[in-house]
């Protein structure tokens, strides 16, 4: 399993991260297996290592940026698992909501291979091909890769 660059993991502790604590995650995957997802270990690893902490960062343009994982706080009573069936698809595997990222506007998910992939509206877009590269991606401003 990868690392997170120093970098990103100095954003991550002074945005509030513990590497030491574990998320509990019992409700959690009660909540996301209601809404009929097969919950995967790299959604468990994920959330539990990087879960619970709403992430706030600043920019280099000097700007707010946020992100979190709490599919709780993604889904609400605003989406259901259908309404992503169509990103299923586009990625020829399962995807369980984890989280949401640039200030609320993208909507994150992982694969059961562990990709991390975020959408807004209709654009999908490829993170990296775990947790650490997806971390990396949104902490240091790279470009995702759009998924066509």
């Amino acid at each position: 399993m990868q690392n997170l660059s120093d970098e990103t993991r100095d954003i991550l502790l002074q945005a509030g991260w513990n590497p030491n604590n574990k998320v509990e995650l019992t409700e959690t995957v009660k909540f996301l297996e209601a809404m009929g997802y097969q919950v995967f270990n790299p959604v468990v690893d994920a959330l539990s290592q990087f879960g619970g902490v709403e992430y706030k960062f600043k920019h280099p343009d000097g700007s707010l940026e946020t992100f979190h994982f709490s599919p709780e706080e993604v889904v609400g009573d605003y989406y259901e698992k259908e309404d992503f069936e169509e990103f299923e698809v586009r990625v020829k595997e399962p995807l369980v909501v984890i989280g949401e990222a640039y200030r609320g506007n993208l909507v994150m998910f992982i694969s059961k291979s562990g990709k991390v992939f975020g959408k807004n509206g209709y654009s999908l877009f490829k993170f990296g091909d775990d947790i650490f590269e997806a971390l990396d991606t949104l902490c240091l401003f790279r470009k995702p890769e759009e998924i066509k």
